[in-house]
């Protein structure tokens, strides 16, 4: 099979609400503790390494210096430009996801039990981020994309995009949020790790994207 057409753009359906047999407004099921740790997960981290990071320049300069240590390393973060940006893109894949799922609620993308696409990885872009969501059973590719105006407004971002593959994980949704208008020739990323690599090689090709123009 051709390359480009294992992933393409969804084809539309009715928005989630739009059909009389479902509610204008799904409820969304309560997440289980470990999902919220899990959704979580890299803003406890943060929260843990700042002061992890204070306790050991203190055990190694003392209380003062340990502390002047970790200003400093924030400092030049904030005024170095390539580190700026490369934080604050950074924390645009943090922040979007849970962005996304807020987005998903609103707009009533929500399976017949409650449950929200999964965010299964987030990774940095050129011009902005490129989210991966496990759809549950009940939800496809044509309602996320049926979201479009709700996931960009949520993302404060200037366009979304969504690819569907056409391999052995229908139920996986690749989302681009574009922040920047710059030119990306996806077929040629090669920030796709080992995990996304070895779905390819059962058939969900992720490698596909067309040219952003």
């Amino acid at each position: 099979m051709d390359r480009a057409a294992e992933l393409r753009p969804p084809t539309g359906v009715l928005r989630r609400g739009a059909a009389p047999d479902w509610p204008a407004r799904p409820v969304v099921a309560r997440p289980l503790p470990t999902t919220v740790l899990w959704r979580w997960r890299y803003e406890g981290a943060a929260v843990a390494a700042v002061p992890l990071m204070w306790w050991a320049s203190a055990r190694a300069f003392g209380g003062l210096t340990g502390l002047s240590v970790v200003t400093a390393l924030l400092a030049v973060v904030a005024l170095v430009p390539p580190l700026r940006r490369w934080a604050f893109a950074e924390v645009w894949t943090v922040i979007t996801p849970h962005r996304i799922r807020v987005a998903c609620a609103e707009a009533g993308v929500v399976s017949p039990r409650g449950k929200l696409p999964a965010v299964l990885f987030t990774c940095r872009k050129p011009y902005g981020e490129r989210v991966y969501l496990w759809c549950p059973d009940g939800i496809g590719a044509g309602d996320v994309a049926a979201a479009r105006p709700a996931i960009a407004s949520a993302c404060w971002a200037r366009d979304v995009d969504f690819f569907e593959t056409s391999g052995q994980y229908p139920h996986l949704v690749v989302v681009e949020v574009v922040r920047q208008p710059v030119a990306v020739a996806l077929g040629d990323d090669r920030t796709v790790s080992a995990l996304w690599a070895r779905f390819a090689r059962h058939g969900g090709h992720f490698e596909g994207f067309p040219s952003r123009g």
